[in-house]
């Protein structure tokens, strides 16, 4: 369980809270090159507030083996750029996509060090909005936010959740490096 950001490219021609709540779809053509700058600006971007952020390594050969795909179908679908933290560290997963990106952290923080935790997180969404433009939309309050103003709600929404459910999950699961849902 996570607490979930997702940011995205307002559309001119749609209202930003529907382009907000469109799910998406892993891209099946090949690579843009603008895109893929731009997914590299941003991460370089990120990487310099954080240094200790690392892009994951895709092992194309082992999803093209389980998805029964080619590598380079492999290499198209899993083109998106995923940012982790140390091992050791809050479980912050920022994911770069062709068009638009999110950002994760498990329920597992509380109090204070929820609140050092979404300070960190809001600069990644300060950071990203200022490179690509992005605006970011809450799932768990239903709306998008603005970033100079919704902080307290998004991180009292948080903190509200690891109270509600930190006696049901089992945080060792949640803090191993890779998801507990990749097999690759």
């Amino acid at each position: 369980m996570s607490y979930d950001l997702h940011l995205f490219r307002p559309r001119p021609d749609e209202d930003p809270d529907t382009t907000a709540r469109r799910e998406s779809d892993l891209p099946t053509t090949p690579a843009d090159p603008q895109k893929e700058a731009l997914k590299r600006k941003v991460a370089s971007a990120l990487i310099s507030l954080n240094p200790q952020l690392e892009v994951f390594q895709f092992g194309y050969d082992a999803i093209a083996k389980s998805q029964n795909i080619s590598v380079e179908e492999a290499r198209v679908k899993f083109r998106h750029f995923e940012l982790n933290g140390p091992e050791d560290g809050n479980g912050i997963q920022i994911t770069l996509f062709d068009d638009e990106a999110s950002v994760t952290v498990p329920y597992w923080h509380q109090g204070p060090k929820a609140v050092e935790v979404f300070r960190e997180i809001w600069r990644y969404l300060e950071r990203i909005h200022d490179e690509a433009g992005y605006l970011v939309f809450d799932p768990q309050l239903e709306r998008i936010l603005d970033l100079s103003n919704d902080f307290d709600a998004a991180v009292n929404c948080y903190i509200g959740v690891v109270a509600m459910t930190t006696p049901m999950v089992d945080t060792t699961v949640l803090q191993q490096k890779k998801p507990w849902w990749r097999f690759w």
